[in-house]
């Protein structure tokens, strides 16, 4: 078979340029070769487990680090009188904390030998150990909608702000078709009768015949945000929207005062600790090493860590 190559780039986003960010959401994607290069410098716990998966907090202040996973070391003690979480534990679920330069890493191993995994169709026979073939996709939406100014936005202002956005995204695979293979193969042991899986083994098999993809588009925003605005005003409900907006907001910041006071009984022990941690801020990851797998999705309010603590933290 010809060696099979697909690349893809997408860049779509506003004529006017760069706007201010209100919230992103990202993701990054190793696979095969990739994930190899990746996982290089893991421990062989994480390289043995079925599945590893967690949080990276960032910090403001390295030097927090250790206390940070001190304080997570006895969360994690209180939440053993669970008795659910006691006993996914004495089946082997492992939880650790690792502080490495400004992040702080959060991991859950899940072994080989949990139970649970047994009971899930077809977990044996998956292994891609023995595939050649290789892929990497980091994607990027942006938009300018910040949540955090909702409080006191007008709806002139949200829709300016909802109008900016960007979509950013690259990938490339490498030889695909012998993951496609084996997932089809798969697919047809466990479920040879059933329609539907039919149906979605064909389409994934169409997906090799993707080669490359190159896509840019820009929009003027302006024009985005008086169409909508337009639609509003003739359908009669922007007047409805403006009035929901304003309750929603009396109702929010009716309650802001409450939540402030109440804020410390629960936070009160860990504010200094919270003030370093980059509380808008959330990547997550996945690692699978049957599926030679690693991904991680992440999300960004910009606006929220500066609410956080001027709200919470710094009072």
């Amino acid at each position: 078979m010809e060696h099979l190559h697909q690349e893809s780039k997408v860049n779509i986003g506003p004529s006017t340029g760069e706007f201010t960010p209100g919230f992103q959401i990202e993701g990054h994607l190793r696979a095969g070769k990739e994930y190899d290069t990746e996982v290089q410098s893991m421990s062989d716990d994480c390289k043995k487990a079925a599945v590893v998966f967690g949080l990276k907090l960032t910090l403001s202040d390295s030097s927090v680090g250790a206390q940070a996973c001190e304080t997570l070391g006895q969360l994690k003690e209180m939440a053993m009188g669970v008795d659910q979480v006691k006993e996914m534990m004495d089946k082997g679920l492992d939880v650790t904390f690792r502080h490495e330069g400004s992040c702080v890493y959060i991991n859950v191993r899940v072994p080989e030998t949990m139970p649970e995994l047994q009971g899930i169709p077809g977990w044996d026979k998956v292994d891609m150990s023995k595939c050649d073939f290789s892929g990497k996709h980091d994607f990027k939406v942006t938009s300018g909608a910040d949540p955090t100014k909702f409080l006191t936005a007008t709806i002139d202002e949200i829709l300016e702000r909802v109008s900016h956005f960007s979509v950013e995204g690259s990938g490339s695979f490498e030889e695909l078709h012998h993951v496609v293979s084996a997932v089809v193969g798969l697919g047809k042991e466990l479920l040879p009768d059933k329609k539907e899986v039919k149906m979605a083994l064909a389409a994934i098999q169409i997906f090799t015949a993707f080669r490359c993809m190159n896509f840019d588009f820009k929009y003027d925003p302006t024009v985005v945000k008086n169409v909508v605005k337009g639609l509003m005003e003739s359908s009669g409900k922007l007047e409805k929207v403006q009035g929901k907006l304003s309750g929603n907001q009396e109702m929010a910041n009716g309650f802001l005062p409450q939540a402030q006071m109440m804020a410390p009984m629960f936070i009160g022990p860990y504010a200094d600790l919270l003030k370093s941690v980059n509380l808008g801020h959330y990547e997550f990851f996945i690692m699978v090493p049957r599926l030679r797998l690693h991904v991680n999705p992440g999300f960004t309010l910009f606006g929220l860590n500066q609410f956080i603590n001027d709200n919470f933290l710094n009072q």
